[in-house]
């Protein structure tokens, strides 16, 4: 997610996706200036940031660009230390007494949300990861496996790499990552929500407070590729064009393509091209997270991917690089597709609404799929009797079915694999129904018969693949069959949406190939912490 906010003099709030390669050069006679203080900081080039807070014109003003440098150098404490006497100073003109409460609100907000937090680095210490809850520590080793491969991909491809250790701060409420960005809560849990990057950081909810866990490991690569954008960029690229390469190669570290929009968004994406009902790309400013609904969010999203989806499928990574590199000079988002694209922006939008309108006509609609706060989503457990197996009509499969779930519901699984059994058969549409598969596969799982669980999870995980649970009743399933390279494959699905799961662990040290990940994921299943 990306929130973009121009820095200029008496804005409380400063850019937050900025730029952490050297700010653009500035003339020797601007030096110890506001603005290329402003330049500095907004550019992430914290060591020229500091030694212009050095050179200020006023002590006042040293102090001042010193508690924003320490903000932004994650030095809390110290921030809100050197702010506080900031603010102290009867003299301070208006826009420097806005800036300064902005950020030492910030400074103190993040002390708040992080409490006594535990910080681990990865092995080459290109990344920290920051955790106010000792439970989600249990996240760092995929974390830093998952950037490791991001940075493989992405840096050649984007064209740039970080010179500085890349944080991450795992927030473990919506409360506290409103308290660190300009979002509200209520923002938050509209679009749900669950990462943004700014002041050279990440910030992310873990996927433990979530209902059913979320994509995280993506969503950490996407936050990454907002990083290197707005680096490569030096934070000229407007938010749309952020979102659609965020979302177009968040999933570049594990897969060579992106996946297929989901069919309820291709769905909706369709209906807006026909009834020409798209969001402008002006109103994803300054967030796509300030939409008013999820649905429209999703939508913004579905749009700006399949638009730098197109633009790369036809004109390659040189096409993108080209785009990048007329933002970076400063010229109009709309100017820099048109160059890259080979013509008029018009064009490309053309080819773009009718490439997409035929690619997503099939499409059928459905409910859209968005992580939920667990503290949120209510009652969690099966749906009632009458409507678990609604979907399959009034005849003898929905009877058995009902029968079967009746069965499980009362604790009498053996007899309950007869009655879904019994469904199967009775009808050509029960025998592939993914959540009749899904029951049946989770009792065989359940009862040790391992055989029988595995074709019917295989069902179920084609139509919810990004269900955790599921996910890792097929890595078991996999695994007690044989099958460990498809265990392997399951359980890593399961790792990236939900890894407090702690059967995951379980299974995991089972097909561990090296000692160190084996004891390690020895311990996560011993001691694997629940929600």
């Amino acid at each position: 997610m990306n929130l973009r906010t121009r820095w200029t003099p008496g804005v409380a709030l400063a850019s937050l996706l900025l730029a952490s390669a050297p700010a653009m050069p500035v003339d020797a006679e601007e030096r110890g200036s506001d603005a290329a203080f402003e330049s500095a900081l907004s550019g992430w080039d914290l060591a020229e940031a500091r030694r212009l807070a050095e050179v200020a014109p006023t002590p006042a003003a040293t102090r001042l660009r010193l508690g924003l440098v320490a903000v932004y150098e994650a030095d809390y404490a110290a921030a809100e230390a050197i702010l506080t006497t900031v603010l102290a100073d009867p003299d301070l003109g208006a826009a420097d007494r806005n800036d300064a409460e902005h950020h030492l609100a910030l400074a103190r907000g993040a002390q708040r949300a992080l409490g006594e937090a535990i910080t681990v680095r990865s092995e080459d210490g290109s990344v920290e990861a920051v955790f106010a809850h000792r439970k989600d520590v249990l996240l760092a080793p995929y974390l830093f496996e998952a950037m490791a491969a991001a940075r493989r991909e992405l840096d050649p491809m984007i064209g740039v790499t970080p010179d500085h250790r890349i944080r991450f701060e795992f927030l473990d409420n919506p409360a506290k990552l409103a308290m660190v960005t300009p979002l509200s809560v209520e923002n938050i849990r509209t679009t749900g929500t669950v990462g943004v990057t700014k002041y050279r950081r990440v910030m992310m909810i873990t996927p433990r407070v979530m209902l059913h866990g979320y994509g995280w490991l993506d969503t950490a690569v996407h936050e990454y590729v907002h990083y290197l954008l707005t680096m490569r960029t030096h934070n000229q690229a407007p938010v749309w064009m952020q979102e659609g390469l965020a979302k177009l190669l968040e999933t570049r570290w594990r897969r060579n393509a992106p996946p297929p929009l989901d069919p309820g968004v291709a769905h909706r994406l369709h209906s807006a091209i026909v009834r020409d009902e798209l969001v402008e790309l002006e109103q994803m400013y300054p967030s796509v997270a300030m939409l008013p609904s999820a649905e429209l969010a999703s939508l913004a999203y579905a749009e700006v991917e399949t638009m730098l989806g197109l633009l790369h499928e036809r004109r390659g990574s040189a096409g993108l690089s080209r785009m990048l590199d007329v933002v970076d000079q400063g010229r109009a988002a709309e100017v820099a597709i048109a160059e890259a694209w080979g013509a008029s922006f018009d064009d490309f939008m053309t080819a773009w609404k009718r490439t997409t309108r035929a690619r997503t006509r099939q499409a059928e609609g459905g409910e859209l799929r968005s992580p939920k706060f667990a503290d949120e989503a209510g009652s969690t457990g099966p749906a009632p009797l009458g409507d678990v197996f609604s979907h399959l009509g009034g005849g003898r499969a929905r009877q058995f079915a009902r029968l079967g779930a009746l069965l499980e519901a009362r604790d009498h699984p053996e007899a309950a694999v007869l009655e879904y059994e019994k469904a199967r058969k009775a009808d050509a549409r029960a025998h592939g129904d993914p959540a009749l598969c899904r029951r049946l596969g989770r009792i065989y799982v359940d009862l040790g018969d391992h055989e029988a669980a595995v074709p019917v999870l295989e069902i179920a995980a084609q139509s919810e693949p990004e269900d955790a649970n599921l996910a890792a009743d097929q890595g078991r399933a996999l695994l007690m069959t044989g099958k460990r390279s498809e265990a392997k494959a399951a359980l890593a699905r399961a790792i990236r949406i939900n890894p407090f799961i702690p059967a995951l662990h379980c299974d995991l040290a089972e097909l561990a190939e090296d000692e160190p990940t084996r004891e390690r994921e020895r311990l996560a299943c011993d001691d694997a912490p629940g929600p």
